[in-house]
């Protein structure tokens, strides 16, 4: 017997930054699994990611990356994931615009899931790939970093 798994299919057009972040995404999942990957197969493996990266990154640097990686464009993609991914993304979004003080939709929530696996691969280097300018890896650099999870502050941070 066949199991039959649910996908629900997606088409979003992005900036080229967006473009090669997903490709450079990619290229560090096929690389560390030795193993051709797919957009989708990032997705898929990243997506229970999605949850926690409201308590893993400054809300300030996730508005960054989504300033600087604008999921607005003219470079179209098309992809199919499970729906389980597409469902816990989209869970996943909607308390990312509540942490974020703005919408965030599923081509944002995937963009920060790409932006996860960046850190975590700990492939800055991989910012002149995306084809940002100096400056704008400079800028972005400053983003690419984890919150400090075992850090308590002894007092309340000031407005």
């Amino acid at each position: 017997m066949t199991k039959v798994t649910a996908e629900k299919a997606f088409y979003i057009s992005v900036s080229d930054h967006y473009f090669r972040l997903t490709t450079e995404g990619v290229r560090l999942l096929s690389n560390k699994h030795r193993s051709y990957y797919s957009l989708p197969m990032v997705i898929d493996e990243r997506a229970e990611r999605a949850s926690d990266l409201v308590n893993s990154y400054e809300a300030e640097d996730m508005r960054n990356h989504l300033r600087i990686i604008s999921s607005e464009g003219k470079v179209e993609i098309d992809f199919s994931i499970l729906e389980t991914s597409a469902s816990t993304i989209e869970a996943a979004a909607l308390s990312l615009g509540e942490a974020l003080g703005q919408k965030v939709l599923l081509a944002d929530a995937v963009s920060l899931i790409l932006f996860d696996l960046i850190v975590e691969r700990n492939a800055t280097e991989v910012l002149t790939k995306l084809g940002l300018s100096a400056s704008e890896a400079e800028n972005y650099r400053v983003s690419l970093k984890k919150k400090d999870a075992n850090v308590i502050p002894l007092r309340p941070k000031r407005p």
